[in-house]
């Protein structure tokens, strides 16, 4: 279990390097300008403590291992640039996979432990404020232009999830692509009628369950690790996921099809530990959170480009592969509307519709 405050001893590691930070940036002007740090240092006190040898060590982790695309992804786009553009005054400590799960992670975010994780809205949700849930729900997010959108209409102000993530310790970020949730079965899938009365796995989230109920499916829960075997022996009929899982868990022995219907987005926030960025100067932060901004663009880029060599796969291993062009992809968020408009209306921050206008 991960310790609840960082010790002292680090604090004031975090403290020193960052002021040595401030004369090492790349393209920032001046030594912290007249700003201080989120801690009320003034600025001839950090002038003072620019001279220490000491560095900033950013613990940065994820629940995925180090081969995932996503970790090579922020490896090449996050990390190697914002070492080198803080002339190596900056190392960023990677946790790849070694800290537990999803909860084990959120813990170390909002404990401190951890300075920077990466985790989707769903997880998020989950913890600390479901009424946000609609950014990771079935047939709410078209593409990620539409969820860009919505985390500067609805995530990122301090009065939508952000503030509710701020009590708890946490700061939301830019997030990035990880990949399109589709369907698998031995039948192809391209409107609601074909999964009409089908047996489906889902994850256990009740809004997932609700929205493909309502569509007609016979939502049937079972175990992840179970997945392979129930569709083997016919317990279930058919599941979702993103193409990497359909590889990595071998659904393609006992599932012919995958169907891009692409019903949920996948990403991840950068998130912050709110006490260690407001113990930053202005100049650290920014450089930290801009470097994560162009970070996300480029994660997206490689990721999108990582996952058409795995629907290459799929093929080359005998799935028949039907295309987002083939799905009536409207139809199904036609006919799962009245389930959309209910959780809208008694879970959701927002309304369906307005978050629909900003597709």
């Amino acid at each position: 279990m991960v310790r609840d405050q960082i010790p002292a001893s680090r604090r004031s590691v975090l403290k020193k390097g960052g002021a040595a930070l401030g004369i090492g940036m790349v393209g920032l002007a001046g030594c912290n300008g007249g700003g201080g740090g989120g801690d009320g240092t003034s600025s001839s006190a950090t002038s003072s403590s620019s001279s220490s040898s000491e560095e900033l060590t950013i613990t940065f982790a994820t629940t995925q291992p180090p081969k995932n695309i996503s970790v090579q992804a922020a490896q090449k786009h996050f990390i190697e640039p914002l070492e080198s553009k803080s002339n190596g005054s900056i190392t960023v400590d990677l946790k790849a996979g070694s800290l537990g799960g999803t909860e084990d992670n959120l813990d170390a975010l909002s404990s401190g432990t951890v300075d920077i994780l990466h985790e989707s809205p769903t997880a998020l949700a989950q913890r600390w404020a479901s009424e946000y849930s609609f950014a990771g729900d079935p047939f709410v997010i078209k593409d990620m232009d539409h969820y860009d959108a919505v985390t500067e209409e609805f995530l990122k102000p301090d009065d939508g999830l952000n503030g509710i993530l701020k009590d708890n310790g946490v700061r939301l970020g830019d997030a990035f692509y990880v990949g399109n949730r589709c369907t698998t079965s031995n039948k192809p899938i391209k409107t609601p009628e074909d999964i009409q009365g089908v047996k489906m796995r889902l994850p256990q989230y009740e809004t997932w369950t609700t929205v493909w109920g309502e569509i007609g499916a016979d939502v049937t829960p079972v175990a992840y690790d179970e997945l392979y075997s129930a569709l083997q022996t016919g317990v279930v009929d058919s599941s979702e996921g993103p193409i990497s899982q359909f590889l990595a868990v071998s659904l393609y022995e006992v599932q012919s099809h995958f169907s891009v219907t692409n019903h949920l987005l996948d990403t991840k926030h950068f998130l912050y530990n709110e006490e260690f960025m407001s113990g930053l100067s202005d100049d650290q932060q920014e450089l930290i959170t801009s470097t994560a901004s162009d970070a996300v663009e480029a994660m997206t880029d490689q990721i999108k480009s990582n996952e058409e060599s795995l629907y290459q796969e799929a093929r080359d291993k005998g799935t028949t592969v039907v295309t987002a062009d083939e799905v009536d992809r409207q139809a199904f968020v036609d006919a799962g509307m009245p389930a959309l408009q209910d959780l809208s209306e008694s879970k959701w921050a927002v309304s369906i519709d307005a978050v629909l206008d900003l597709a």
